[in-house]
């Protein structure tokens, strides 16, 4: 129970760290804040998960290089397994990066691999061992409050966040054209009139894409 709270604390650290980047690389191309992920609170799961992925896989190996490569590879199969993922779920493209060399259908690029190749390293290397030596000098009551409370805040959100995820889908669904900049444009308009939180949503993904959908058959009418 004691390791199971520290861990949970280090994926919320890591998760945080990363949107604190997608936040800043957000000023950078667009020029204003934009509040990444699709979690209502400052915070982006797939950096917590890649990140204690990689440490549990790699802490044992010490050889920098190998450690490189090896987060590489790790999160290529982690991005590109959760952009299949959304997509398949949400039928909509939650980042894409068609315009960057090197890419694989748009879902992972070399750019970013490398970047979460040399983060990896740091991880294993260095801020995983550091987070769970000051985390587990914590008092056991302070640690497990900790958790508790983040516990109850990060269930809150993923519920409130899927319950939009979830009429996002639905109007992706009713947004029936096959032309993918009319759908965006569908998709915007419809967003826009549900609410804050939905607003929300659409602010944290200004380039996302519907992924095409396949043309239903014309049923009859009586």
């Amino acid at each position: 129970m004691h390791n199971l709270a520290i861990w949970f604390l280090i994926f919320l650290i890591y998760s945080f760290f990363g949107w604190v980047m997608e936040v800043i690389n957000g000023l950078v191309v667009h020029r204003r804040f934009v509040n990444r992920g699709f979690l209502i609170g400052p915070i982006c799961p797939i950096y917590g998960t890649g990140a204690l992925a990689i440490t549990f896989c790699l802490g044992s190996i010490q050889n920098p290089l190998v450690i490189f490569f090896t987060s590489i590879i790790l999160s290529a199969i982690l991005e590109y397994t959760t952009s299949v993922l959304m997509e398949r779920l949400f039928h909509v493209r939650w980042w894409d990066y068609s315009d960057r060399p090197f890419n694989l259908n748009g879902r992972i690029c070399l750019e970013a691999l490398i970047v979460f190749g040399i983060g990896g390293t740091l991880v294993t290397l260095i801020f995983s061992p550091t987070l769970y030596h000051v985390l587990s000098t914590l008092p056991d009551v302070a640690l497990y409050t900790l958790a508790l409370i983040f516990v109850v805040a990060l269930l809150t959100d993923a519920f409130l966040s899927l319950y939009l995820i979830k009429g996002f889908r639905v109007t992706v669904g009713i947004a029936a054209k096959d032309a993918t900049i009319e759908i965006s444009e569908r998709v915007h308009d419809l967003i826009m009139a549900k609410g804050k939180l939905s607003r929300r949503l659409l602010k944290a993904f200004p380039n996302q894409t519907p992924a095409p959908r396949r043309p239903r058959a014309k049923t009859r009418q009586k």
